[in-house]
Parts: C-alpha cells; structure tokens; sequence
C-alpha cells in the first residue's frame, strides 16, 4: 500500500485566545490612566515633604509672590483703619490728605510685601506654615477631627507668622500689622463640610493604588495568552500605553486651563494660578512622559521583531552583534533603562515595579536575540 503525506495543518488557537489578549489590554490601559492620576494625587497631593517643597518653589515665581503681597496688604486694609492710623501720623495741618495717602500707600506696602517674601526667613515661615496646614489636612483625613478645635473645623494655612514678621519691620507697616485680629492672615483650604468628601476620595485612592501592581501582570498576561499573535498584541500594549501617556498630558493641559477660569475671573490672578498649577502637577507631567516614553520603546520593540523589510534589515545588521558580543546589546538597554530611571519620579514604592519592568525587557531583549540567531545565522559584520 502506497504512503499518503496528508498536510500538516496548524493548530488554531482556542477563540476565547482571539479576543481575552485584547480585553487585558484595554483593562490594563483603563488601570494604567487610573494609576497614573493615582500616583500623582497620592505621592504630590498627599505626601507632605513633596506638597511642601512644591509649594516653596512658588515663591520663586514673581506672579505667585505678587499675589501672595496682595493678599497680605489686603489683609492689613481690610482688619485695619489705615487711613486713620495715618491721620494719628501725621501733622495737624495736612491730615486731611490720610485718606489718598493710605490708597497711595497700598502699592508701596505690595512692594514691601513681596521683597519681604524673598528673603530666606520669610520663605522658611511659608514652608512651615505649608506644612502645617498639610499636616492637619492629612490628620483629619485619618479621623483626628479634634485638632480643628481652634479653626472652626476648617483647614486652614496660617500666614499669621508672615505678617508677625511684617511686623518687626518698623514704621507704619508694623504699627498697622500690630493692630490686626488673631485670625487674619488665615486661610481656608478646605471647610468641614467638605472634609467628609476629601475623606473618601483619599480612602478611594488608597485602594486604588494597589491596582498599580497588577498592571504588568496584565499585559503580560495578555501576550502571553496571544499563541501565534503575541508580536500584535505586544504592539497593541506599546500602542495602549502610548495613548495613556497623550490623555494623562491632555488631561494636565485642559484641566489646568479649567481650574484656573474656575478659580478666579480676574486676568491678574490667573498667572499666578496658572504658576501653582503647573509646579504642583509637574509630578503628574512626568508620569506622562514616562508612559509615552515606555510605550514607544515597546512599539519600537513590536516593530523590530515584525515581518517588514526595514525590520529584517535591523535584525540582520544586528545579529552580528548579538551573536559575538551580546554584553553590547544588553549594556545598551540597560543604559536606557537606567536614564528613565533616573528622570523618572523615583521613591521606594517605584522601584520594585520598576525592576519588574527591566525583568520583562530583558527577557524580551533574549527573546529578539535568538530569533535573530535563527533568522540570520549566517550574518556577518557589514555584510
């Protein structure tokens, strides 16, 4: 009897692997915004030493010092008779004049203000007053409501140091700061009705930042699952964590532009919320960076294992290289893994997903190596 060859046919992937690689991709890209937003809220918004060194840069710029003057001087004007304190001033026979003196007065004591907030002790005297306030924020929020006794259940930012140093300057300004009540120069960051709210947006973004974790398992989960179209789905993950990285960027940009139109109508103002906004989400700005900067390494990495001409033409002028000094290949992504990690925001709690990450490139760089080996095994330097 004359032996058939029947055609080997290849095996076909079950249909739930057509379609479950690319739900974890979009499950993880849902994750991966939420843990970016996360990050930033929980390690800016929530952490103490870095809200507070942000909030000292701002007196570094000078529309965030004018506005913090205005307010100072506002305070003194508005807790204080000054043009009455003048007339006690000045002699008999030009009294009359206290009352247009005192609003001339108005733009020398802004002046005065914002030289004051330029110097080292004064500047010292905001970073306590900053961390004091956060401080409290961040002890009601764990439950400790009692120590808001004397604000009236309020969070307030204390700048009534500032002014006491106001004070020590001599002359008028510190006859009329003298005068001003306990409570000026306070003020209200968040009132005690709205603590309730702030409490279980925290205890929420808490819970969510343990989803962080479970983002690199997911997408590798999926290319993993992807039998016969793991170098798609790879693409696809490079792709989905790219897009992340543009909404996180467009969300900084127009929620910005929001809050300021938001926050004041007066085009004086908004530079300077404009100024706060940008130093206290720099933190969320870089997270986008990375994540842009990830997801086009992975792509970059999808395209060089892929079918097209200018793909095999890589991984043929590589192969030399991989086969006969592999420690070049390594050495370089190691180098790049090394800058992202060094201009990323680095802390405790990103190094240990970080080292994840660099586990998965590379394996990911063997992989490429050895499909190189068995794509060009005869590959020579400069061929």
């Amino acid at each position: 009897m004359a032996a058939t060859n029947a055609p080997v046919t290849r095996q076909q992937p079950s249909s739930w692997r057509l379609w479950v690689p690319w739900v974890l991709v979009v499950l993880a890209a849902v994750i991966g915004l939420v843990s970016a937003l996360n990050i930033w809220v929980k390690r800016q918004a929530l952490d103490t030493n870095n809200f507070t060194n942000a909030s000292v840069q701002l007196l570094e710029d000078p529309a965030v010092r004018s506005a913090i003057s205005i307010y100072l001087v506002d305070q003194l004007y508005q807790n204080v008779n000054v043009a009455a304190e003048l007339e006690k001033e000045l002699p008999p026979q030009i009294k009359g004049i206290a009352a247009p003196l005192a609003g001339a007065l108005r733009q020398l004591l802004v002046r005065a203000a914002d030289t004051l907030l330029s110097r080292p002790r004064v500047q010292q005297l905001w970073k306590q007053a900053v961390m004091r306030a956060h401080q409290l924020f961040i002890a009601v929020i764990d439950g400790k409501r009692q120590i808001l006794q004397n604000t009236n259940g309020n969070v307030v930012l204390n700048l009534r140091p500032i002014v006491q140093e106001l004070e020590k300057q001599g002359g008028l300004l510190g006859k009329v700061a003298a005068q001003l009540p306990p409570d000026a120069g306070q003020i209200t960051i968040m009132k005690g009705n709205q603590l309730k709210t702030a409490r279980t947006a925290v205890k929420a973004i808490r819970f969510l930042s343990y989803f962080l974790f479970f983002l690199i398992a997911i997408y590798a989960l999926a290319v993993y699952l992807a039998t016969g179209r793991r170098r798609q789905v790879l693409m696809g993950v490079g792709v989905s964590a790219f897009v992340v990285g543009l909404i996180v960027l467009v969300v900084r940009r127009f929620a910005g532009n929001y809050l300021i139109d938001a926050l004041t109508k007066n085009p004086i103002s908004k530079p300077a919320v404009g100024v706060v906004w940008a130093v206290e989400t720099k933190l969320l700005r870089n997270v986008g960076i990375n994540i842009l900067i990830y997801g086009f390494v992975i792509i970059l990495a999808a395209w060089i294992a892929g079918p097209s001409r200018p793909a095999r033409w890589v991984r043929r002028v590589l192969t030399p290289t991989a086969r006969d000094h592999p420690w070049v290949i390594y050495g370089v992504v190691a180098l790049l893994l090394l800058l992202i990690l060094i201009t990323g925001p680095t802390d405790g709690q990103r190094v240990y997903p970080l080292l994840v990450v660099f586990v998965f490139a590379f394996i990911g760089v063997e992989v490429l190596r050895r499909q190189m080996l068995r794509e060009f095994p005869a590959a020579q330097p400069g061929a």
